[in-house]
């Protein structure tokens, strides 16, 4: 279950299970190529933030009951499209595995099976949502690398982002904290 916690950063953190690949590099690309990077970055995540919205309260008047409900059907059946084409967009790629890891906008842990170079340049592929399976690509260093149990705990420092890509990252890292404790209320309810 996904858990949302303080970093020693003072940032939010999540932890939970998301496709994730990563390859090492020789070096992190021209900063016009991560200057690019990171404007697909924002525009994959609004489109995320977009697919989290869903028709809303309108209060308690009812002349705006019929709306409401119309909108909230409405919404049901496109989220449920976009969940289909989603999943059939998926199947035709190769999505990696899930893996336990934490995210925060600085620094992302995981669990590795084989051991990685330290220091060296990494880009990682994180799956943020598979109704729309396209990864946040992500550059960085593997800072600290600690075998644990036949895996490797990994610990990466992100390329330092832009600030509207680290305030979008930590938007997204609170919709999964708000996602959790819904959750977790729908499921202490039953």
């Amino acid at each position: 279950m996904p858990t949302i916690r303080e970093s020693t950063h003072s940032n939010l953190a999540f932890t939970g299970c998301l496709p994730l690949a990563w390859r090492e590099l020789s070096a992190l690309p021209k900063p016009d190529e991560l200057e690019h990077q990171e404007k697909t970055n924002l525009h994959i995540l609004h489109i995320l933030f977009a697919l989290e919205i869903h028709a809303g309260d309108y209060g308690e008047d009812p002349s705006n009951a019929s709306s409401a409900s119309e909108l909230k059907r409405l919404d049901f059946k496109v989220s449920l499209l976009l969940e289909m084409i989603g999943h059939l967009f998926a199947a035709q790629q190769a999505i990696p595995p899930e893996r336990l890891l934490t995210l925060t906008a600085s620094e992302l842990h995981w669990r590795a099976d084989a051991a990685l170079s330290a220091h060296v340049p990494l880009r990682l592929e994180l799956y943020c949502n598979l109704s729309y399976p396209r990864p946040l690509v992500l550059y960085a260093h593997a800072s600290e690398i600690h075998a644990i149990e036949h895996a490797y705990q990994i610990r990466a420092i992100l390329q330092q982002p832009g600030e509207p890509l680290q305030e979008a990252l930590e938007r997204y890292i609170f919709l999964q904290h708000r996602r959790a404790i819904a959750n977790q209320r729908g499921n202490s309810q039953r």
